[in-house]
């Protein structure tokens, strides 16, 4: 099933619709599903299976789930630690301008996996060997960028136009730099929420929307460098742990500075888009675009 409509908005009660469009067409019980996380998927598990629904926020990005599909399988025959996608249902429905796929559910363990972790398993997986026949798209670290201010609403013209200024900017910056690792596929969203200790105690990695072909200082910046100096998220022991892990300081490369600025616009944006649905978490977006317009590190950010 397929339809022509996209939505701006991205609500739960959004979600839980095309949950339930979604889940009939598979077969599957939405009745009494939890929400998981609620961000830019929002997650479901459901009641009557050990399944997780994921809930894209728009049929734009029916490319980017297909691909995340493609990713999991390819993950799956590498028997690389990664989540599992839930076998014997279709993937990549398309339910109230949604796109919905399905997940194998995994039961997590109390201890929260750590930099660390998320460093070795960045290590383990930039050398796993890429089928030839999967391709993945070009990196663009600003890519969803400027359809959210295009899509904007409820937010100050300047800053608007403070923020696309800093987009041409950072692109300029960005095509310039001279990276030190060789490139190839990247997770493109790696951080510690994306990793998963599951009970009998090893980890996991989740969630392939963003995964790429592309430079792997991007994975190391935003996975272990931006959380260390520029929100000083983990302590210097803890950031010495997470080079050893992985092999390289990458906040010793002169780029670094680039990509967490690059990093903090898209987060910022991210966050815009949900600035609607509580006084928070305007509050919170006016707090990043103001720190944004000053390069004073750490960061003060309350996480959403």
């Amino acid at each position: 099933m397929t339809e022509s409509h996209t939505a701006r908005g991205f609500s739960l009660q959004d979600a839980q619709r095309a949950l339930t469009a979604a889940c009939q067409e598979a077969g599957l019980d939405s009745h009494d599903a939890v929400p998981l996380r609620v961000g830019e998927n929002i997650l479901f598990r459901l009641a009557s299976a050990p399944v997780v629904v994921r809930i894209a926020r728009s049929v734009n990005l029916l490319a980017d789930v297909q691909k995340e599909v493609a990713i999991g399988r390819w993950l799956e025959e590498a028997g690389f630690p990664g989540v599992r996608l839930f076998h014997g249902c279709p993937q990549g429905l398309v339910h109230e301008g949604r796109v919905v796929t399905f997940w194998r559910h995994v039961e997590s363990a109390d201890q929260a996996p750590g930099f660390q972790d998320l460093a070795a398993m960045l290590r383990e997986l930039h050398a796993l060997h890429k089928p030839v026949d999967l391709v993945l798209p070009l990196f663009d670290p600003l890519g969803r960028v400027e359809s959210r201010l295009d899509a904007a609403q409820g937010v100050p013209d300047e800053d608007i136009e403070f923020l696309r200024g800093r987009l041409k900017e950072l692109y300029a910056e960005y095509n310039a730099l001279e990276f030190a690792l060789p490139a190839g596929h990247i997770h493109g969203d790696a951080h510690r929420g994306n990793l998963l200790r599951r009970t009998d105690g090893n980890v996991i990695l989740l969630d392939f929307e963003t995964f790429s072909f592309g430079p792997r200082e991007w994975d190391l910046s935003t996975a272990v460098g931006i959380p260390f100096r520029g929100f000083q998220w983990l302590s210097r022991e803890e950031y010495a742990q997470a080079v050893d892990a992985y092999g390289f300081d990458i906040t010793e490369w002169p780029g670094f500075h680039t990509l967490r600025r690059i990093r903090e616009t898209t987060m910022t944006t991210w966050l815009m888009q949900n600035v609607g649905h509580s006084p928070e978490i305007r509050a919170e977006f006016d707090r990043r675009v103001a720190s944004l317009r000053h390069d004073d590190l750490p960061r003060a950010w309350r996480p959403f």
